[in-house]
């Protein structure tokens, strides 16, 4: 029997002491059956900024999900979440991943989210860049 848990890229913005914009998607569900991996560019982010992504996971409709462990590599980038724990059937939880930069550069990070069905990588790149001289 194969078993899927949905991941929805819901939305994106960035943040600063000015008003930065704000940019909201959404995307189709993905489905998995064993491993996924999703790649998420957060492009240039100006030092002083931040920029994050939200991800909904959806259990699937006949068996709950437990997310056991999730882990996040690299610097620069932190989480937040209310993922942890038994996912029952058919409820959904977030998981927000930031990137605020601290240098100049490109840098990458890595989040392993680790369930009793399905486990999820996601592939984070983003570079620091100058404010603007003003």
């Amino acid at each position: 029997m194969k078993t899927l848990i949905a991941l929805l890229l819901v939305t994106t913005f960035s943040w600063s002491a000015q008003a930065a914009p704000t940019h909201s998607f959404i995307k189709s569900p993905i489905h998995t059956t064993e491993e996924v991996a999703v790649d998420y560019d957060f492009g240039d982010v100006t030092m002083g900024n931040g920029a994050s992504q939200t991800w909904e996971f959806t259990a699937p409709e006949n068996a709950a999900v437990y997310i056991s462990q999730i882990t996040i590599t690299g610097d620069d980038f932190w989480a937040d979440t209310d993922c942890l724990g038994k996912l029952d059937a058919t409820y959904s939880c977030t998981f927000t991943l930031y990137f605020v930069p601290s240098k100049e550069g490109a840098v990458t990070g890595t989040v392993k989210i680790m369930t009793n069905l399905d486990n999820v990588t996601i592939n984070a790149k983003a570079k620091g860049v100058a404010a603007p001289a003003q």
